[in-house]
């Protein structure tokens, strides 16, 4: 049950005390794409999802997206993350060591040195933990999932103790979803 068991639990990648885990070594990042950067089948990053990927990268992590889903025809994903010049790996077949070890490659850095983030424990959790490296849980942003996940690991997730943790709904969404994301810092607040 340990591979199941997230290092840390948050409610969003904006709650990831980022500065701690720099503060442990930590200098990669490898994120999910659907449900933890942006809403199942979302055509463009959030402004303020491009702006924390920004500071993290401007603060001295190395990032990567490890998705499992198809990108071929999300375009405008595609173009936020390439201006970015953070590089997507996909499909990666999460929970499965390959596409994990491709992105710890591109990185450069040794397992101890990365943090997994990711609202799934089937596939980010376990892939993450399985190389040894940092995992942590967010909630999933929204209700609407590839069906796999909605009917199949979700009800594993649940088997395996997991609880969801939504606050409120943001219109249209559903139930139980946060309705808004914290604003990242700003550049110049964290240089006084």
């Amino acid at each position: 049950m340990r591979f199941f068991a997230p290092r840390e639990e948050c409610a969003t990648i904006f709650d990831v005390d980022y500065e701690s885990l720099w503060n442990r070594g930590m200098r990669g990042l490898i994120f999910d794409l659907d449900n933890t950067l942006c809403s199942w089948h979302a055509s463009s990053l959030d402004e303020s999802v491009r702006d924390l990927l920004g500071d993290l990268r401007e603060r001295g992590f190395r990032l990567c997206i490890l998705s499992n889903g198809n990108l071929d025809n999300r375009h405008g994903i595609l173009e936020d993350l390439t201006r970015q010049e953070i590089p997507v790996f996909y499909p990666a077949k999460k929970p499965l060591p390959i596409g994990f070890k491709r992105a710890q490659r591109f990185l450069d850095l040794n397992p101890k040195e990365v943090a997994v983030i990711g609202d799934q424990l089937l596939t980010d959790v376990l892939g993450g933990n399985l190389l040894g490296f940092y995992t942590i849980l967010v909630e999933p942003l929204c209700p609407r999932e590839h069906p796999w996940t909605k009917h199949v690991s979700r009800l594993l997730e649940r088997l395996l103790g997991r609880k969801f943790k939504r606050q409120s709904s943001p219109a249209g969404v559903g139930p139980g979803y946060p309705v808004e994301r914290p604003q990242p810092s700003s550049r110049r607040d964290r240089k006084e």
